[in-house]
């Protein structure tokens, strides 16, 4: 019988999935329902799963901290800077089933935010920004006051709120700690390979069967906001090329993100009230060369 291995995530990264690939493949556990919500995270179980389990996948470094300290193996998810803008996006979105879109923030943020997993961030937005009247009864929040709140921690990654919490999970020395990036779970050539070093950890074969292979396809087809990056590059590429090209509906964060780069790129700050964000490239280099100021 195996011994109970840990696994730790900051909500959002993808912990349950790990945990129920594991478990089936590793063959620890009966795994004979289909883990996946409407919303696509992996919370259903069934009780004798359980039971039976030899991964567990909670918050550990968060609600559990003393579990930690006894633990001789953790599989620990992690995310880098670059991925911040995917994991803010999914995070908000999928912890505990909340359905959070970031693109409707704007409406009902108080109420939205204020739990157990963005308190700290709805506390952060209001000290910001003393002239608002958020509570529970008016809960809105513009979007552009949101815009910026999140635009300087896409600009400095080391003050991000999702950052910031990561820098908390820390483990004991005595600790043997595997450590799995987030982009793995995309990726199929990465997240084979991964597993293959997995094996090692947990001195047992994974199996990589067609029913692994569907599994991991069912939650690539459930993962929101994969192209949300990539989008925002090319914006900016057009724009610091010159390009005249119109831009798409965005989300809030990625309105945050570009704002962000921008004003690493050109030094400028980019207009803080801004109801309705940029459509035109050209409106945006208008702007930053007659009327933005210097940073």
């Amino acid at each position: 019988m195996m011994n109970k291995i840990l696994i730790d995530f900051v909500a959002g990264a993808h912990g349950h999935f790990l945990e129920v690939l594991l478990n089936k493949f590793f063959h620890t556990a009966v795994v004979d329902f289909s883990p996946f919500t409407t919303l696509g995270t992996s919370h259903v179980a069934t009780d004798e799963y359980n039971k039976s389990k030899v991964f567990h996948a909670r918050h550990w470094f968060e609600r559990y901290p003393e579990e930690l300290k006894t633990a001789n193996k953790i599989i620990s998810i992690n995310f880098s800077q670059d991925q911040l803008l995917l994991f803010s996006s999914l995070s908000l979105l999928r912890a505990k089933d909340q359905q959070i879109a970031n693109n409707d923030l704007e409406h009902d943020t108080y109420n939205k935010l204020n739990n157990k997993f963005y308190r700290d961030t709805l506390d952060q937005i209001l000290l910001s920004y003393p002239f608002l009247t958020a509570n529970e009864t008016n809960s809105d929040i513009p979007r552009y006051v949101l815009r910026e709140f999140y635009k300087f921690g896409f600009k400095d990654p080391e003050i991000n709120g999702y950052w910031v919490k990561q820098q908390r999970m820390q483990y004991p020395e005595t600790a043997d700690v595997f450590y799995f990036n987030l982009g793995c779970f995309y990726n199929q050539t990465l997240l084979v390979d991964r597993l293959k070093q997995l094996e090692a950890f947990v001195g047992k074969k994974f199996d990589f069967s067609d029913e692994f292979y569907h599994m991991h396809q069912q939650f690539l087809n459930r993962v929101q906001y994969l192209t949300c990056q990539d989008q925002c590059n090319q914006i900016i590429t057009a724009i610091t090329n010159g390009q005249d090209c119109e831009i798409p509906s965005l989300t809030l964060f990625q309105e945050s993100y570009i704002n962000a780069e921008l004003e690493h790129v050109y030094k400028k700050e980019m207009p803080f009230y801004q109801p309705e964000y940029f459509t035109n490239t050209k409106d945006v280099l208008h702007y930053i060369k007659t009327q933005a100021p210097n940073l």
